[in-house]
């Protein structure tokens, strides 16, 4: 009777393990799932301020350096991967330097179409201010939007790929142990 016990023990303490492991995993991709939205949130707030005021020279000095960084970590990643043994550490690296690039690409034809969206409504005097009440701001920039956001997402899919195992739950007991050790 008692060794039935032990393996009804045994897997009950397996299925909470496998429960915990699913919670962890859920609560990392939620972290990155918030840093994804509140990120584009800001991002797009800017954006959308700019536009409406027409004021492009700050809206290209919150695009550019947005673009520097994409070139900068794929090109970075594209390295990494180089320099790793053949195997699964390898492969992520360039699969998140390929997502990297994919967010670089759809970033610059992002920002480029609605540059000339931006220059075919002031040479034809179009009027897509908020005056009315309704944003058609962002009706006209639907799709630079779209692209721009998608770059967004596919440059946190690169994170998460090169982040695997780093980024993971750590308990007060393991955080309290590792700042004792510091000090």
């Amino acid at each position: 009777m008692k060794g039935y016990e032990d393996a009804g023990i045994k897997k009950l303490l397996k299925k909470i393990g496998k429960i915990v492991s699913f919670l962890e995993r859920s609560a990392v991709r939620l972290f990155y799932f918030l840093i994804l939205s509140l990120g584009s949130t800001v991002f797009f707030g800017a954006m959308n301020h700019y536009l409406q005021l027409k004021d492009y020279l700050s809206l290209g000095s919150v695009c550019f350096p947005v673009l520097a960084v994409l070139f900068g970590f794929t090109a970075l990643l594209y390295n990494r991967s180089r320099a790793l043994q053949p195997g699964a550490a390898q492969r992520r690296s360039l699969y998140a330097a390929e997502r990297g690039l994919q967010a670089t690409i759809l970033f610059v034809v992002g920002v480029g179409l609605g540059s000339i969206i931006a220059t075919i409504t002031e040479v034809l005097k179009l009027d897509i201010s908020n005056a009315s009440g309704s944003s058609r701001t962002l009706l006209v920039y639907f799709i630079p939007i779209l692209l721009v956001l998608n770059s967004f997402s596919a440059f946190f899919f690169a994170l998460r790929a090169i982040a695997h195992g780093t980024v993971r739950l750590v308990g007060l007991r393991t955080l309290a142990r590792k700042i004792r050790q510091s000090t």
